[in-house]
């Protein structure tokens, strides 16, 4: 018998007659996901910070294949996270043709805003430093988040398009020269962010946010931010926005029935970027909750990837 390795080209397909067998087409073009699980991106004091990150993976696929990349901000009111819990959801975007890379941040129980903003930067510059690696574009990256991440990814965003050093420290960052990788996006999608922390507590929602207990306030440095309209306003996407800012187009999604973050918040961010001029699209889920398998439906899936294809540089 003549044993030597085979090139899949050249390797012979089994075409031999099986009565009752069925044969199934395929194209090499199917796409499977590849997990790369806790790989580190930047490192602040004793902590190091992690990306999940989910790679497209097909019969076809060569060394010079690339894909647009999500990097997305998990939610978790802004404290410790759970650095796995989303890949089997994102699995759904990356099986669309979509590096995602999952973003673990210094979470409020031990550093305070802008860190978490910091971190969302590092984490993009990181996957365009390292493109080849994880068949990334590293000309269409986007950033996502749900809840706290949501407000994160916005602010990503909003610091780079303003260029706001106080809202970046490129030393923490894992990326080879990373004070010289941009961290610049193509758009930004927002899955039912806390993005207001100037609406009043009386707005219907389960959950106080201006204490120096409660999420934001914990955030902020664990103040009661009732006391600091300064800091609300930091911590409000809408603040920031202006004609002039540069932002990249926005996509939001908000379930009508949100008894966490009120839709409110969306709604009123959604009506600042049109005001200034942005590009914005909103999506209102009827009778979605905080989160749950409405966003994710191949439907939601598809306006999201539809969003990012439809932004990507040509």
């Amino acid at each position: 018998m003549d044993i030597k390795p085979w090139e899949y080209a050249d390797f012979p397909a089994f075409n031999e007659p099986v009565p009752g067998a069925t044969r199934v087409p395929t194209t090499g073009d199917e796409i499977g996901v590849t997990y790369h699980p806790d790989v580190p991106y930047a490192t602040a004091g004793t902590t190091t910070l992690h990306l999940q990150i989910l790679v497209p993976q097909t019969r076809n696929q060569t060394d010079a294949t690339t894909y647009p990349c999500m990097v997305h901000v998990q939610g978790s009111a802004w404290m410790k996270q759970d650095r796995t819990a989303l890949v089997p959801t994102l699995s759904r975007i990356a099986e669309r043709g979509f590096v995602v890379a999952i973003v673990e941040y210094r979470h409020s129980g031990i550093a305070s805003f802008p860190a978490q903003i910091q971190d969302a930067r590092n984490a993009v510059r990181f996957m365009r430093a390292n493109a080849a690696q994880y068949h990334v574009d590293a000309d269409n990256l986007f950033l996502s988040g749900c809840s706290s991440g949501g407000q994160v990814a916005l602010l990503a965003a909003v610091a780079h398009a303003a260029d706001r050093t106080d809202m970046d420290d490129t030393s923490l960052s894992l990326a080879p020269n990373a004070a010289d990788v941009s961290d610049a996006t193509r758009g930004v999608i927002d899955y039912f962010g806390a993005v207001n922390g100037q609406m009043d507590d009386g707005f219907p929602s389960t959950v106080d946010h201006h204490l120096a207990t409660s999420p934001e306030g914990m955030m902020m440095g664990h103040v009661d931010l009732r006391d600091r309209p300064d800091l609300r306003a930091a911590m409000t996407v809408e603040s920031y926005l202006t004609p002039e800012l540069a932002l990249p187009p926005v996509l939001i999604f908000h379930g009508t029935k949100d008894r966490l973050v009120n839709a409110r918040q969306s709604a009123s961010l959604y009506r600042r970027l049109r005001d200034v001029g942005k590009s914005a699209e909103l999506y209102l889920l009827e009778g979605a909750d905080h989160g749950g398998a409405e966003f994710w439906t191949d439907g939601m899936c598809r306006v999201a990837t539809d969003f990012m294809r439809s932004n990507c540089a040509r």
